[in-house]
Order: structure tokens, then C-alpha cells, then sequence
């Protein structure tokens, strides 16, 4: 059986850079950089993009989380 160990989380938030020919969503990353995997919380993430949002110059499309793991087997 084989198991998974959590090494890193990271977070980018995805903003809105206008639209292609065919009218899709173009975004643009911007990287919070890795969180401590241990103490990471969604709500607090989204409290720091919140706080954040008002100094950038695009709107906020989305909030991805990014996870590493190692895969061995046992």
C-alpha cells in the first residue's frame, strides 16, 4: 500500500486580464508563495485576498491552492 506525505501548499490568486477573440476569461497569476502546510486555513487566505484586493490593479477571478506531495510506498 502506498502513502502520501503533504510537503507543501501554496496559494495563487488568478486575476481577470480581459477577454480573448472568443470572448473567454484571459487571468493573470499572482503567487501568495507557500503557506506552512500544517497551519493552513482557507478562510484566513481568503481574508488576506480580501485585504488585498483593493490595491490591485484587476479583479480577483479566483483563489487556486496548490498541494506537493511525496508518494512512497509502505
Amino acid at each position: 500500500m502506498a502513502t502520501s506525505t503533504l510537503k507543501k501548499v501554496s496559494v495563487s490568486v488568478r486575476l481577470d486580464n480581459g477577454t480573448d477573440a472568443d470572448g473567454n476569461t484571459i487571468t493573470v497569476g499572482l503567487g501568495l508563495g507557500s503557506i506552512n502546510k500544517d497551519t493552513f486555513n482557507a478562510d484566513k487566505v481568503l481574508a488576506i485576498v480580501g485585504v488585498l484586493e483593493p490595491c490591485l490593479n484587476k479583479t480577483v477571478d479566483s483563489v487556486e491552492k496548490t498541494e506537493v506531495s511525496t508518494i512512497t510506498a509502505a
